[in-house]
C-alpha cells in the first residue's frame, strides 16, 4: 500500500489527468467542459451516459473518485465522491 503522501499524490496527479481528458472529451463534442461537483448524499443525479469513472487508488484509506456523465440534456457533469482504495490488506 501506499503512503498517506504517495497515495495523495497519487490521487491529486489521477485528478489532474482526468480533468485534462474530460476537457478534451468536451471540446471533441463540441461541448464546454464540466465543472467538479462534490456529491452531497441524496443529491439527485440526472445520467444518461457515464463518460469516465476514475479507478480507485491503491491505498488503505478513503480517497476521492470521480465520475464524469452526461445527463439527459446532453450536458457534461462530473461529480466527485469518496470511494474506499484498493487496499491489498483487506483480504481481496
Amino acid at each position: 500500500t501506499l503512503s498517506s503522501s504517495s497515495a495523495a499524490s497519487d490521487v491529486y496527479k489521477r485528478q489532474v489527468e482526468n480533468q485534462k481528458a474530460m476537457e478534451r472529451y468536451a471540446a471533441n463534442q463540441g461541448k464546454p467542459a464540466p465543472v467538479v461537483q462534490a456529491y452531497r448524499y441524496g443529491m439527485k443525479l440526472d445520467v444518461a451516459k457515464v463518460v469516465n469513472v476514475t479507478p480507485p487508488i491503491k491505498s488503505c484509506e478513503v480517497v476521492p473518485s470521480r465520475m464524469t456523465y452526461e445527463d439527459s440534456a446532453g450536458q457534461l457533469k462530473t461529480i466527485e465522491y469518496q470511494v474506499m482504495g484498493q487496499c491489498r490488506n483487506n483480504g481481496s
